[in-house]
């Protein structure tokens, strides 16, 4: 059995039965997995710090008197379960969560009471507020929260239709999807400004409101950095077709860029409509993650969104994108420049393709020639119209010293100087040394033409002379023959 094939085995095995997600499901996701028995942290959080409340049924006659009238059930998680609620006091509705009875435990419910702390310190528009956390009248932990009304966001992506019939989205559709998840991005680069990462993301714990409101929901198994930005869990928690390589190993170091890999998931389902990794059971699903975390992207997707889809899913973390505010910046372009990433995309390939046909010593000068100047004035036409794009001004500089240098080799003096010119003021400080040396090798090849074109004129001088002379003493033959005639 693979290495990879027996930490599966391993991390399938840690999972309650009661808790196995159906990894196989759509669009239906499943439930994240909690392992907070085996997880809990040493802190001094305890139910008899909390406030006592009054909590009774809505069906009673003197509910009035309660602090909370309980109503219907609004879901359940992995330990958690949340019922909607009347708050007596301000007559509103809001939303109670509380331990599963089948998940009651001092973990558990320390869990929920850290879920609540770390949530009181996330004030921002796309994350539901915590009002309070109190003990219940059966001495349990409750948290009130914000009830929010809304579809889940799986629901959501389920009702549309591909445009293509691939089962990608695009468009108009896709575009106003990627709004909401811009609103996701910025409430996770919040709660990672706060130090706190949310281990959990995925279209079915974000909600889509009647009024365009967009939540992250279920912090229950969020976590707070350490002063060096990692978390050192215990196990994994999670949900398995949206995880992080790293979340798998035997003692999994989290940081930022674990929630990075898990918003590129959730954008990969966003646009295929379904989670990146799949399999028949729990283990299956885990042993792809750790030999194939980088999933397969159709030949459909939009270029510039595949890169950012993928720069978010590299199985290093130290490949992804630092943070989440640097991927929301990039996803921020992709939206608002729409065309020109496009063509930054196909830039790239064209700029990959030039340096490896500027190192061929038989490569086709035409073809060259061709690929880079549609190279080049496409990366100029992106600066011109995006210029705080620095990628894209670096790879222009890169395109014209292949191409200043392929001018020079060609001996196309006036090309390779206008070429220099335009790589000078881009790259400034940081190019002034490769100008240089380009400026004294076109120097070099004017004069060397100079000298062969001086030699070529005084060749040519002579050989004109000596053909006026032939043509001086055949006219004088002429002539001759020509005056005999007359006699």
């Amino acid at each position: 059995m693979s290495d990879a094939k027996n930490q599966a085995a391993r991390l399938a095995s840690t999972i309650p039965s009661d808790l196995l997600p159906t990894v196989t499901c759509f669009p239906r996701l499943p439930w994240p997995i909690d392992l907070s028995q085996s997880q809990s942290q040493p802190a001094d959080i305890s139910c008899g710090h909390l406030s006592r409340l009054d909590i009774k049924s809505k069906d009673d006659s003197e509910k009035a008197s309660f602090d909370f009238s309980v109503g219907a059930l609004i879901g359940s998680g992995g330990f958690g379960i949340v019922h909607s609620a009347e708050q007596s006091c301000l007559n509103r509705e809001v939303a109670i969560k509380r331990v599963r009875p089948d998940r009651r435990s001092a973990a558990a419910e320390e869990q929920l009471q850290r879920e609540a702390h770390l949530m009181g310190r996330l004030e921002h528009p796309a994350i539901p507020p915590a009002y309070l956390i109190g003990m219940g009248n059966d001495k349990e932990p409750v948290l009130v929260m914000r009830w929010i009304r809304g579809v889940p966001w799986n629901d959501k992506l389920a009702e549309f239709p591909s445009s293509e019939g691939d089962g990608l989205l695009r468009g108009a559709v896709l575009r106003n999807e990627l709004n909401s998840f811009i609103r996701i991005c910025e409430a996770v680069a919040f709660s990672h400004g706060q130090g706190i990462i949310h281990r959990d993301i995925k279209p079915s714990n974000i909600v889509i409101g009647q009024y365009g409101e967009v939540y992250l929901l279920d912090w229950g198994i969020s976590v707070e950095l350490q002063d060096d930005g990692v978390y050192n869990a215990l196990g994994f928690a999670g949900t398995p077709c949206f995880a992080a390589p790293e979340m798998l190993s035997r003692a999994p170091k989290l940081d930022a860029r674990t929630d990075v890999y898990l918003l590129g998931s959730t954008l990969y389902n966003i646009v295929t409509g379904y989670p990146p990794h799949q399999g028949e059971t729990t283990e299956e699903v885990f042993e792809r993650i750790l030999t194939s975390p980088m999933p397969t992207f159709a030949e459909g997707w939009p270029d510039a969104l595949k890169m950012l889809c993928r720069k978010a899913m590299e199985a290093d973390p130290n490949d992804r994108y630092a943070s989440a505010r640097a991927m929301l910046e990039d996803l921020r372009y992709v939206i608002e420049y729409g065309e020109l990433t496009e063509l930054e995309a196909d830039c790239d390939q064209d700029l990959n393709a030039l340096i490896e046909m500027a190192e061929d010593r038989n490569k086709d000068i035409s073809k060259f020639n061709e690929l880079g100047t549609r190279c080049r004035f496409g990366l100029e036409r992106i600066l011109h119209e995006w210029p705080s794009n620095t990628t894209v001004a670096r790879n222009l500089e890169k395109c014209l010293y292949l191409l200043c240098n392929a001018a020079i080799s060609q001996q196309r003096i006036a090309a390779a100087r206008s070429i220099m010119v335009q790589y000078r003021e881009l790259a400034g400080d940081t190019g002034a040394d490769r100008a240089d040396v380009m400026r004294h090798r076109i120097d070099a090849l004017a004069d060397q033409l100079i000298a062969k074109g001086d030699e070529l004129s005084m060749n040519i001088q002579v050989q004109l002379i000596e053909r006026l002379a032939a043509k001086e003493q055949e006219y004088d033959e002429l002539m001759v023959a020509y005056k005999k005639l007359c006699k």
